[in-house]
């Protein structure tokens, strides 16, 4: 049995450095799931999934995070919504694309390639929000199409916030699903000198200490930690652990509610064409279904009115 994912939220070298690391295998093949995606395609999915909760449990406040790898590969680009609650959810614009075996990238020993999928040139768009007034926002350039890579780009780039990131997955044998996915980010904490300690997980993580750390299973997050850290790594302290699942707020009220966006005019042309509508949600893939009497009600609410149709 697959074992539900959590969040570890950490302190390394008395403070010098945070560090957060997670276990998203449950919520990446729930995505993956959702999307019939596989191989390549639900790796990338996996990367993206643990990138984007990874980004979203950076501070104590509630928050969420909308995470944008926009390539130009066949997978047509990448969008996360994570929360720091640990719910995640996530699409890829085209799933179903079936690639060749991913070859083992040259970064990490052991790690497989998504670039080909993901695309070398594009951006990575990225939106907080904390729940006041304006969200912030920030994007850079893809530098390598491996998303975590690119991710860790960012963060330095954009926030300005010396860090180290890796995520990945290991797939079950065939190159279908994924076995287990997870990921680890360290970062330099604002006169705390932990810039050596960012840099010393660094090298661990360019050398494979994430794919060898997956590859044992660890049972939790604070394992993976720690195997990722090795025996000389420096006092780790963990501060909680939250769950991760697979989660779409997604409803029929909000589906109903995009159609109202149509306008009157496309609203009244659906239903004289078609009679009905369906509203799929991209992140869930979950259907919502409207009859032609249903959407002159969603007309008549949009236009304002509650009498007989014009």
């Amino acid at each position: 049995m697959t074992m539900p994912g959590e969040i570890g939220r950490c302190l390394l070298a008395n403070g010098a450095a945070r560090l957060v690391s997670a276990l998203t295998t449950t919520a990446a093949n729930e995505a993956a799931r959702r999307h019939q995606a596989a191989g390549t395609a639900a790796l990338a999915l996996a990367r993206g999934v643990t990138s984007g909760l990874l980004l979203s449990t950076l501070t104590k406040d509630q928050e969420q995070v909308t995470l944008q790898v926009l390539g130009n590969g066949p997978l047509g680009g990448l969008t996360v919504d994570a929360r720091s609650s640990g719910q995640v959810r996530a699409y890829l614009r085209n799933p179903a694309v079936r690639l060749p075996p991913p070859p083992a990238a040259a970064s990490a020993r052991g790690r497989l390639s998504v670039a080909a999928g993901v695309g070398r040139e594009g951006v990575v768009h990225v939106v907080r929000d904390l729940g006041l007034r304006e969200a912030f926002s920030g994007e850079t350039a893809l530098i390598s199409g491996e998303i975590d890579e690119d991710v860790e780009h960012y963060l330095t780039a954009s926030e300005q916030i010396d860090s180290a990131l890796s995520c990945d997955g290991l797939l079950e044998p065939g190159g279908g699903a994924i076995a287990i996915a997870g990921g680890v980010l360290v970062q330099a904490l604002p006169g705390s000198g932990g810039a050596e300690v960012v840099a010393g997980v660094r090298a661990r993580l360019r050398d494979g200490a994430l794919i060898q750390a997956l590859a044992g299973h660890p049972p939790s997050a604070e394992a993976l930690a720690r195997a990722v850290l090795g025996p000389d790594a420096p006092g780790l302290q963990v501060l909680d652990v939250r769950p991760v699942i697979f989660h779409c707020p997604c409803s029929r009220d909000r589906a109903a509610a995009s159609l109202t966006l149509l306008g009157n005019a496309e609203l009244g042309a659906m239903i004289l064409n078609d009679g009905k509508a369906e509203v799929i949600c991209n992140f869930c893939r979950e259907r919502y279904e409207f009859s032609e009497a249903e959407l002159e009600g969603i007309r008549r609410d949009a236009a304002g009115t509650s009498g007989p149709p014009s």
